[in-house]
């Protein structure tokens, strides 16, 4: 691995790009040519098995963000040895693009439910925030709760009331968990920053 001698400036992720879908013969100084021309690099890594062969990915990190970036519009779905490369921009969490907490939306998702708790149970509850289109708890094929399930307000200003008011609080014997049903496509964006940061992370540990 090369890497800058500046500890400070390579732990604080700006500048960071994962790189996957390498050649095998890609090392780490085959790597940090490639990226050159797009801007000054304070460290470079391709990660290898314990019998030092290449796994495929690895990290640039480059002095500035504007560096990182060019690199990305230029080299993202190249072809380099016969290999089409991808490369995904390190997201920090306070920087994650996450829905908006003003927007309106009237359909909350909770969790973590006691077997006995019903849906009149929960009807009653979540009436004190405003009138319900619906309520649902999800059970298996057998009629049996899950523990979770949805609901769904006809007025986001309740919806959020509810929200803030719920999310946290006892029943029963647990702790109710309430949150914003998200749409797949926001949760499977969501668990994909999730899952970058974390590789990358990994990787800058390495350093």
């Amino acid at each position: 691995m090369w890497s800058h001698r500046d500890s400070d400036a390579r732990r604080s992720g700006i500048g960071n790009v994962f790189v996957k879908n390498l050649s095998d013969s890609i090392d780490n100084v085959r790597l940090q040519g490639m990226f050159l021309k797009c801007g000054d690099i304070l460290s470079c890594k391709v990660v290898m098995t314990e019998d030092g062969k290449s796994k495929g990915y690895g990290s640039v990190q480059f002095e500035s963000e504007e560096c990182a970036n060019a690199a990305i519009e230029k080299l993202n779905g190249s072809h380099v040895e016969g290999k089409k490369i991808y490369f995904v921009k390190f997201v920090r969490k306070n920087d994650r693009v996450l829905p908006n907490p003003d927007a309106k939306y009237t359909n909350l998702y909770f969790k973590n439910l006691d077997p006995d708790v019903t849906e009149e149970v929960l009807q009653e509850k979540f009436f004190e925030f405003g009138k319900i289109a619906s309520l649902v708890i999800s059970k298996d094929e057998n009629g049996m709760p899950k523990g979770f399930g949805f609901v769904n307000f006809e007025s986001p200003k309740d919806d959020k009331r509810a929200l803030e008011a719920l999310n946290g609080s006892q029943l029963g014997s647990k702790v109710l968990y309430v949150a914003r049903a998200q749409k797949k496509a926001e949760r499977e964006r969501l668990l994909h920053l999730q899952f970058e940061e974390k590789r990358i992370k990994c990787l800058c540990q390495q350093y």
